[in-house]
C-alpha cells in the first residue's frame, strides 16, 4: 500500500513540475543555466532531507570505490540529462515528452528480463506493443526536427542508464546523501561563470526554479526510493503522471497545449501498456 501512495505522489509531483520546467523554457532559459540552477537549488533540499535521514536512523554513506565510480557515471549521464529537458520542452508538450519518455522504460524491462529480474510473457510482449504503437502515434511531424530527435535520444537513454546508476548507488548511500553529493559536486565544477552580478540579472528565472524544485525534488526523492528496490517498479510513477499532465492540457484554453484525439488515443495505449508491464 505504501509503493501505492509513493508512486501516486511521484507522479503527481512530476506532471507539475514538468509543467513549470515548460515554462521556464518559455521564458528564455538556457541549457547550462537550466543545468546550473537545478543542481545548485537541489542542495538546499536535500540537505533537509539528510537532516530527516538522520534522525530517523536511515543515514547511510559508505566511503568505498564503487559508490565513487557510480557517482562520476551519475554527475556526467545528470549532466546530459538536464541539457536536453530544454531542448525536448522547446518542441513539445509536457503530455508529448511524458510518453515519448515511457521508452526508457520498456527499454528497463527489456534489459532487466535479460539479466533474469524479470519474466517475458504474453501481457509483458503485449504491454511492449501497445507502449510502442501508443508512442508512434502520439508522434507528429515535431519529431523529424534532428535537434529534438537527437535531445530525445540522449534523454531516454540517460534517464535509461541513470536509473540503474541509482539502483546500485543507493546500496552504498542514503538516498538524499546521494542527491546531495551529486548537486555538490556539480555545482562546484561549474560554477566558475557564475556571479552574483549574473544571479541578480536571472532572478525571476532563480525563482521559478525554485517553485519548480519544490515538486521537482519531491519527485526525484520518491522516484530514486522505488529505484532502490527495483528500477521497473518506478514503471508506474510514469503513466501516473501522464495521466496528470493530461489533466492539466484539458484546461488550456489554447488548442496548441491540448492533445488531438489521435493523440488522446495513444495516450491511453501508452499509459495502458506501462500498467500492464510488471502483471
Amino acid at each position: 500500500m505504501l509503493f501505492i501512495y509513493i508512486v501516486i505522489f511521484a507522479g503527481l509531483f512530476g506532471a507539475i513540475g514538468q509543467y513549470l520546467d515548460k515554462h521556464l523554457v518559455n521564458i528564455g532559459i538556457s541549457r547550462k543555466d537550466y543545468f546550473y540552477y537545478m543542481c545548485l537549488s537541489m542542495i538546499p533540499f536535500s540537505l533537509i532531507m539528510v537532516i530527516i535521514e538522520f534522525y530517523t536512523g536511515q543515514l547511510k554513506f559508505e566511503f568505498r570505490f564503487i559508490p565513487i565510480i557510480l557517482l562520476i557515471v551519475a554527475m556526467f549521464l545528470r549532466y546530459k540529462k538536464q541539457h536536453t529537458i530544454v531542448g525536448c520542452l522547446k518542441y513539445l508538450n509536457p503530455y508529448e515528452d511524458s510518453a515519448y519518455l515511457t521508452l526508457s522504460i520498456i527499454i528497463a524491462f527489456i534489459i532487466d528480463v535479460i539479466l533474469g529480474i524479470e519474466n517475458l510473457g504474453v501481457v509483458s510482449v503485449l504491454s511492449i506493443l501497445l507502449t510502442i504503437i501508443g508512442v508512434f502515434t502520439i508522434a507528429d511531424s515535431k519529431i523529424k526536427i534532428k535537434n529534438l530527435q537527437k535531445d530525445l535520444i540522449v534523454r531516454i537513454s540517460t534517464s535509461l542508464l541513470m536509473s540503474y546508476t541509482t539502483h546500485f548507488i543507493l546500496q552504498y548511500w542514503s538516498n538524499a546523501v546521494f542527491i546531495l553529493i551529486l548537486n555538490i559536486m556539480l555545482t562546484i565544477i561549474f560554477s566558475k561563470r557564475y556571479n552574483f552580478q549574473y544571479h541578480k540579472k536571472n532572478k525571476n528565472i532563480i525563482k521559478w526554479v525554485l517553485i519548480q524544485q519544490v515538486f521537482g525534488f519531491a519527485a526525484l526523492y520518491l522516484s530514486n526510493y522505488l529505484s532502490s528496490n527495483s528500477v521497473t517498479l518506478s514503471s508506474y510513477v510514469r503513466p501516473t503522471s501522464i495521466i496528470v499532465v493530461v489533466i492539466i492540457s484539458l484546461f488550456y484554453k489554447d488548442k496548441k497545449n491540448k492533445p488531438s484525439i489521435k493523440q488522446m488515443l495513444g495516450i491511453v495505449l501508452v499509459i495502458f501498456g506501462i500498467c500492464l508491464i510488471n502483471k
